[in-house]
């Protein structure tokens, strides 16, 4: 996808929300796209390749017992897994299986304590990743209901809580957690066939390396302090597993070496955000050229991921983008605020 270029990507369809989205998953096919909205507990569904609602399945679906929050396409194109909203009174700390043929929830997978913090789907099999507050990672089997096929405990002398992700092969997955004292954040990778062996690579981004690098981009001593302490919030690996993306809620993004764990390039959200922090919506582009990273102002800044310069800013959206994504298939690239966009070339 190259944003250098003219014309670069235009607006292909335009689907209108009530309410701010709080999730986007590409399905593998690259057919639909599914959009979670938290605040009014609804599952939407866009036809990537038409615009607009798909003809095989419903636009919309409310799920006001449960509520969502994070919303993951499965293998299947008709099932995805979601996890519950905090909205209207207290959360269930599961992940659900939900058909949105019929809108009927197949399994629910119980055993965290603590607000589901990340999902991630395995790009070769059924199995899938869950991370909480309750500060475990487990690897479940999304074909069978039942307990999660493992647990994987923080030790303690690491705080808050782990997120976790597969790679684009699937025999890999990474978990973050943040460093006692406040002095960075651990990244360990695993050998998803051989977990119980622990982790084969063990990484640290430290803090003061993240600081560093903001001050170089021109970031103020202070700007930079404060920002090297934001809570990390999304975890994803380019497709040649080179590049670590770090998303988090002080409106700063960081792409670091998946080997080394050096800070490679930091990318800060742009226009005035008010209220409490909120995650920074940021991923990799499916060809591994570029980051794209929602702005507060309404814009899309599509940088360089080998340079981290700006290649674009595209512009459409009326409020701050809280989601973006990347069509695994096709030329396109999805964004949000209360109304999702499909960008295309």
């Amino acid at each position: 996808m190259d944003f250098s270029s003219e014309p670069g990507p235009k607006m292909g369809a335009c689907i209108r929300g009530r309410a701010k989205a709080s999730s986007l998953s590409f399905h593998e096919s690259g057919s639909h796209l599914f959009v979670a909205s938290e605040a009014d507990r609804v599952l939407r569904i866009v036809d990537c390749l038409h615009g607009g609602t798909p003809s095989d399945r419903p636009q919309m679906i409310k799920l006001q017992r449960e509520g969502i929050r994070i919303v993951k396409a499965t293998h299947h194109a008709h099932c995805v897994l979601f996890s519950p909203g905090s909205n209207n009174g207290p959360t269930k700390n599961s992940v659900f299986y939900l058909s949105v043929h019929d809108n009927k929830i197949l399994r629910e997978f119980e055993g965290h304590h603590g607000v589901i913090s990340s999902i991630s789907m395995s790009p070769v099999d059924d199995s899938f990743l869950s991370s909480s507050a309750d500060r475990t990672v487990r690897l479940w089997d999304a074909g069978k209901s039942g307990n999660s096929i493992c647990e994987l405990k923080l030790p303690q002398n690491v705080e808050g809580p782990p997120l976790a992700s597969f790679d684009s092969t699937g025999l890999v997955f990474g978990v973050t957690a943040k460093m006692a004292g406040d002095e960075g954040n651990h990244i360990n990778l695993f050998d998803a066939r051989n977990y119980s062996a622990g982790p084969f690579s063990e990484m640290q981004v430290k803090r003061h390396d993240i600081e560093s690098k903001l001050r170089a981009s021109g970031s103020t001593p202070e700007r930079a302090y404060a920002l090297s302490r934001s809570e990390w919030t999304s975890i994803d690996f380019n497709k040649s597993g080179k590049q670590i993306l770090i998303g988090t809620n002080g409106g700063v993004a960081h792409t670091v070496d998946g080997f080394e764990g050096t800070v490679l390039h930091s990318f800060q959200t742009e226009g005035v955000a008010g209220g409490l922090p909120l995650p920074m919506a940021a991923c990799f582009t499916s060809d591994d050229q570029s980051v794209l990273c929602g702005n507060n102002d309404g814009t899309v800044s599509c940088y360089q991921a080998d340079s981290g310069l700006l290649a674009r800013k595209l512009r459409g959206h009326v409020d701050r983008v809280g989601c973006v994504a990347a069509n695994p298939k096709y030329a396109q690239i999805a964004s949000s605020c209360t109304n999702t966009i499909v960008w295309v070339w």
